[in-house]
């Protein structure tokens, strides 16, 4: 077989087993987010289907939040609640001492925040007490924050429906427009994928860079409205997946190295010959 021929075959050989290497270890799971809606109900939805589950009831939440040991926290505009998920009931912890808190979220350290209006709190999760961190110029929450790990920080909508970014000091800036009317949920997938929940059931796929929003499906199962959202905290932006042009890269020094061998082989050979 001629040697081009064969760096040919060993340098797709090479690519096949690549993408299957990647492809194995980065194959999709299954997530499923905590979703609240205005009559009520607390469940999930799942993230590749956007069926709805429920699993408790309670007040109308104007946002829920899950904290690191996976337990369930649903906030009024006013009153600060816990979801069990075993009686499928909600109980009063306290009073939030502000008025109209209307986003919740938790860090990796199990600290609880909110947003109301143009305020970011702290929230203690054993009383419902609410402290100020920031009073956010240009900034009115519209619905959701949800933690990124990663750049420690929070992702959060304001009126107008625009993407902000939220650090724990409470400096925030505008990332974009989501090109979306009441995105009143957030969560990010095992796979670092950002999503939003309308108000009227679409579930959207956002870029955190930008804040542009796309259509991904809409939401099956309830005919209520999508008040809330709530992934894990440890969920975020993945750094473990490849660029393109680093798979690239792989494929192209596996050719040349492939290449490299055969000549080495090549001019092995000559010398055996002479």
């Amino acid at each position: 077989m001629p040697i081009s021929n064969l760096i040919k075959k060993l340098s797709i050989s090479l690519i096949g087993a690549t993408v299957l290497g990647l492809g194995t270890s980065n194959a999709a799971q299954a997530t499923s987010f905590f979703v609240s809606t205005n009559d009520g109900k607390v469940g999930t939805v799942d993230q590749a289907t956007g069926v709805f589950t429920q699993i408790a009831s309670g007040p109308v939440f104007t946002d829920i939040a899950l904290s690191n040991s996976e337990e369930i926290f649903g906030v009024t505009f006013s009153q600060l609640y816990k979801v069990n998920q075993t009686t499928s009931t909600s109980s009063l912890i306290g009073n939030l001492g502000v008025s109209n808190m209307n986003g919740l979220g938790f860090t990796t350290s199990n600290t609880l925040y909110g947003t109301g209006g143009s305020r970011f709190y702290s929230v203690n999760t054993s009383t419902g007490a609410a402290s100020l961190v920031s009073n956010i110029s240009g900034f009115s929450s519209s619905g959701d924050i949800v933690y990124d790990p990663v750049n420690n920080r929070f992702l959060a909508t304001s009126a107008g429906d625009s993407l902000w970014s939220i650090g724990l000091n409470g400096i925030a800036n505008k990332i974009g427009d989501i090109g979306f009317g009441d995105v009143y949920g957030l969560a990010f997938d095992d796979d670092g994928t950002l999503y939003g929940y309308t108000a009227n059931r679409q579930q959207i796929v956002i870029n955190p860079t930008t804040g542009s929003g796309t259509f991904n499906q809409n939401v099956t199962g309830i005919s209520s409205q999508i008040f809330g959202s709530a992934s894990l905290p440890s969920t975020g932006p993945s750094t473990s997946v490849p660029e393109p042009a680093s798979v690239l890269g792989l494929f192209a020094f596996g050719a040349i190295g492939a290449g490299s061998l055969l000549k080495r082989k090549q001019q092995q050979q000559a010398t055996v010959k002479a």
